[in-house]
């Protein structure tokens, strides 16, 4: 059915979504970085052939102003010059590249520049004050050293804030970090549309109307295709407001980051609604009479969300099977190893539907995947083990999570690991997790973002898993306005775990502060350290404040 009225409704051009908001024009990214190799993600203020260069010396200024010189003929002058690529920028693909570089030297510190044509203005865009740099990693590495954080939306605060930020770059720097991992929330599309910045969906529901009047065909069929273009073009915007803050890009040109997705890339809650309350939530939410239309536009919403996680996000990750046509095949999760640890990322959005019967949170192939890369010879070998959860296997109050999992939290409480519905997951889960750590006398630490608040939880199995360490450390928000002190009371206390058995026991927990989390790994006289320092401050990034937790 054709929407009627008096004339077409006007849309909105997608390049001016959130026209009065500053963004990012150029900005570069390291990426996953190993002792010989580096990504290093790069988005440019124009279309065109852009050069990435990698010096072990800083370019002096006569050489990167080019002096109407190639960039290959710099690379060909100078020996210390020692990667140069190009690639060809484009609009339709959001004026953004990775590139790879490898047959580098081992703990080395490395600069890099972006270098455009004749016709820009400046031919050094990104480097020339030689503060994008990076170093990699050393061959041997038997101490580590990480940052991690979640949750950034500087826009949940009037007006608006870095939260940590600045503090977290500047322990980053005075502790020498190999690299950062990002847990999830790295933008907010959904969620501040009483705040500063439009939220995407309440975009949608005004504009569905003028939507379906331009992507209809005369049998009144959806132009996926088109739909789609429209979208991602919404989706990067947010990309490019809410990376737009200083103290972030500082930290992300700087050190390798390491990221995965949370619902707020896509939509608060996604996979934890069934398909009826979706598309009653979307019926309301739309004001429509033709829900599978309704639904047909949030699934190409999602296919959009997916395409622009994979392009700002997902690109410079360690690299996994893609598919963005469908959606089912495509393979978000991820691991990787530094020397003497081991690292795996868990997707819990991208195949997260609360209607399977079993695997609700992972889906089966990927708990699968993860099954076999745990229980592989190489991890055994290994000293410790992180996992990356978006969601914490343990946070909030169990009993509350399940007896007030209604209306407007519903959703937020299905997210969890220890929702009920969950249990039967986090039982294969933990059982696999505590086998390995009890077998090979692994410490094993998941960390997760997602609730606004930090907390630490031991998680046991006395009389199956005696030998095993295992915990769940959570650090959230780095920027978002956090969740009040009170919400400490509602934080799950040393107990025994609902739907399985064994026992959680809280190590810590705060709440009111912005926060992140500085992970060490250290072999004294031959016996491994580890320890989270949790950072917590005011939302200017003043009173900085530390508590440790001893993880082993």
């Amino acid at each position: 059915m054709r929407y009627k009225g008096d004339a077409m409704s006007i849309l909105l051009d997608p390049d001016n979504y959130e026209s009065v908001k500053p963004k990012i024009n150029s900005m570069a990214i390291v990426g996953h970085t190993s002792c010989a190799e580096v990504k290093l993600w790069a988005r440019a203020y124009k279309a065109g052939k852009w050069w990435m260069l990698v010096s072990e010396e800083k370019l002096k200024e006569a050489v990167y102003s080019l002096s109407g010189k190639s960039p290959e003929a710099i690379d060909k002058e100078h020996s210390y010059v020692v990667g140069l690529k190009n690639k060809v920028f484009r609009e339709d693909e959001g004026l953004l590249a990775c590139f790879n570089f490898d047959d580098l030297l081992p703990d080395k510190k490395y600069y890099y520049y972006l270098i455009g044509d004749e016709t820009c203005e400046r031919r050094v865009e990104l480097g020339g004050d030689h503060k994008y740099c990076f170093r990699t990693l050393p061959e041997q590495m038997s101490s580590l050293r990480f940052g991690f954080y979640s949750c950034h939306d500087p826009y949940s605060f009037k007006p608006s804030s870095e939260g940590a930020w600045e503090s977290f770059y500047d322990v980053l720097i005075d502790r020498k970090a190999h690299f950062v991992v990002g847990g999830g929330d790295q933008v907010y599309c959904d969620t501040n549309k009483e705040t500063h910045i439009q939220d995407v969906w309440g975009w949608l529901k005004d504009n569905k109307k003028a939507l379906i009047d331009k992507y209809s065909d005369a049998s009144d069929k959806l132009d996926e295709k088109g739909l789609v273009e429209y979208f991602v073009k919404l989706y990067r915007t947010y990309y490019r407001v809410y990376w737009n803050f200083e103290n972030l890009r500082a930290v992300y040109r700087r050190f390798p980051q390491y990221m995965i997705w949370d619902d707020h890339e896509i939509m608060d809650g996604w996979g934890s609604l069934t398909q009826n309350e979706r598309e009653e939530k979307l019926a309301r939410m739309l004001r429509d009479d033709e829900p599978e239309k309704d639904y047909q536009l949030v699934m190409l919403m999602f296919r959009a969300a997916s395409q622009v996680y994979w392009e700002y996000q997902h690109s410079h990750n360690p690299s996994t099977k893609l598919n963005l046509e469908n959606l089912d095949e495509t393979q978000w999760d991820y691991g990787f190893e530094h020397g003497d640890f081991a690292f795996y990322a868990l997707d819990l959005r991208g195949h997260h539907d609360c209607e399977r019967d079993t695997y609700k949170l992972l889906g089966k192939a990927q708990f699968e995947r993860f099954k076999a890369w745990m229980t592989s010879r190489k991890i055994a070998s290994k000293k410790a083990v992180f996992i990356i959860s978006p969601v914490p296997v343990v946070h909030w109050n169990e009993k509350v999570a399940n007896i007030f999992d209604v209306g407007s939290v519903k959703d937020d409480f299905m997210d969890e690991w220890g929702h009920e519905t969950n249990h039967d997951e986090r039982k294969k889960f933990l059982d696999l997790l505590l086998k390995i750590s009890d077998k090979h006398q692994i410490p094993i630490i998941i960390l997760s973002g997602d609730v606004h608040c930090a907390s630490a939880y031991r998680i046991t199995h006395s009389s199956k898993y005696s030998k095993a360490n295992l915990f769940n450390v959570t650090s959230s928000a780095i920027s978002r306005s956090p969740a009040p002190s009170l919400a400490t009371i509602a934080m799950q206390r040393s107990a025994k775990i609902s739907g399985y058995d064994g026992e959680f026991e809280q190590l810590y927990t705060v709440a009111g502060k912005n926060n992140f989390a500085l992970i060490n790994a250290d072999t004294w006289d031959g016996e491994l350290t580890i320890g989270a320092h949790l950072y917590r401050c005011g939302s200017e990034g003043d009173d900085l404040h530390q508590k440790y937790i001893n993880l082993v």
